[in-house]
């Protein structure tokens, strides 16, 4: 198992503010298996975490554990889909001011 890899996978689905069952549908896979994948029960194969990176707009290094990205990473865990659209939104209009 790869140290960290749940959690950044979760933590990086959060940020990227996709649902689980969202983040299923964009890389071809079951919600189950999100899940199983952010809880560590299951790792994803090397296409699929190419797919998940792609899709959460980070790299596969960061997900592995071999970049670090702490400075790059809020968690968003305990607050609501609300809360975190908020926050996306915030972001988005920093990156997108026009």
């Amino acid at each position: 198992m790869i140290e960290g890899l749940a959690n950044r996978l979760k933590t990086s689905r959060a940020n990227a503010g996709y649902s689980r069952k969202e983040a299923a549908l964009l890389i071809g896979i079951s919600e189950s298996m999100v899940g199983l994948y952010e809880s560590g029960e299951r790792q994803p194969s090397l296409e699929t975490l190419v797919k998940l990176a792609k899709g959460y707009k980070v790299t596969t290094d960061y997900l592995l554990g071999c970049e670090p990205r702490e400075k790059y990473t809020i968690s968003l865990y305990g607050l609501s889909d609300q809360q975190i659209h908020a926050i996306n939104t915030t972001i988005h209009c920093f990156k997108n001011p026009d």
